[in-house]
């Protein structure tokens, strides 16, 4: 009598490198703050030179009829960045799935979630670079932002977002004229509300008594290609593995309408 195997069902890249690749962007929440490129070519390890772009300036207070004794600037400094390749990998055995036919669904989203974190990571780290800096006296306060949006000079601030952490949101939210100023609408993920006009976003990963001023085409995230799936099996043993991978480099490319604002906190 003959007896028959039972089928294994072959997971295809494709179906895994959409899958991940989803999930990451959908669990990604800096998604919105930063621009992605997707023009890169050059191979990891390689390096890829950035044009970094800062304005300096000068405001004075001038008597009628006097002009400037010195012009703003922009200059541009070439940085070099190492492409990283960007990388997951887990396995799974045929009488994994043969018990739990959810298990790469589950390491998939585990897979992604990481990769989001390395991602978000990166992005605070090129934010905190940002050179131009306006410090408070005092407590973080409605006036204070304005304060400092004021010093940044940018005529339109249309596309500015403050991004803050728990202390910054703590503070802002019980500052009377944030309370009574309109909220506007919900622009970008996290964001819980605006001060003249700019939209306020949360994040745990901002320092404490720090508050960036900043736009989304300040931070470019440099890649390859939206991700990519190799996997391999060892038919003896029916291990499986699943390599997820994506070739991109993040960088600050222009702080020149960013500045860094920094408070005294309660505790301080």
């Amino acid at each position: 009598m003959a007896f028959e195997a039972t089928p294994i069902t072959f997971y295809d890249n494709e179906v895994i490198e959409n899958k991940i690749t989803d999930i990451v962007n959908s669990t990604l929440d800096v998604h919105s703050l930063m621009t992605i490129d997707d023009s890169l070519t050059t191979a990891a390890g390689l390096k890829k030179v950035i044009h970094k772009y800062t304005y300096s300036g000068t405001v004075e207070k001038l008597e009628k009829g006097a002009k400037n004794t010195a012009k703003g600037k922009v200059t541009a400094k070439a940085e070099e960045y190492t492409v990283n390749r960007y990388q997951q990998t887990y396995e799974y055995n045929d009488m994994d799935v043969m018990a739990d036919p959810f298990v790469v669904d589950v390491l998939s989203d585990g897979a992604a979630k990481e990769m989001a974190n390395e991602i978000r990571a990166e992005y605070f780290a090129e934010v905190a670079k940002i050179s131009a800096t306006v410090a408070l006296e005092g407590a973080l306060s409605y006036d204070g932002i304005v304060d400092a949006l004021a010093k940044i000079g940018v005529e339109n601030e249309e596309g500015l977002f403050l991004l803050m952490g728990g202390d910054g949101k703590a503070a802002i939210r019980k500052d009377a004229d944030f309370i009574a100023s309109r909220q506007g609408e919900i622009l970008y993920s996290g964001q819980f509300g605006a001060v003249a006009g700019v939209p306020c976003v949360f994040s745990k990963l901002v320092p404490a008594g720090t508050v960036y001023v900043t736009r989304k085409d300040a931070v470019k995230f440099f890649v390859k290609n939206a991700g990519s799936v190799e996997q391999a099996r060892d038919v003896e043993t029916k291990d499986n593995t699943v390599v997820y991978e994506r070739h991109g480099v993040m960088a600050l490319v222009d702080d020149t309408k960013s500045c860094k604002v920094t408070f005294k906190t309660a505790a301080a």
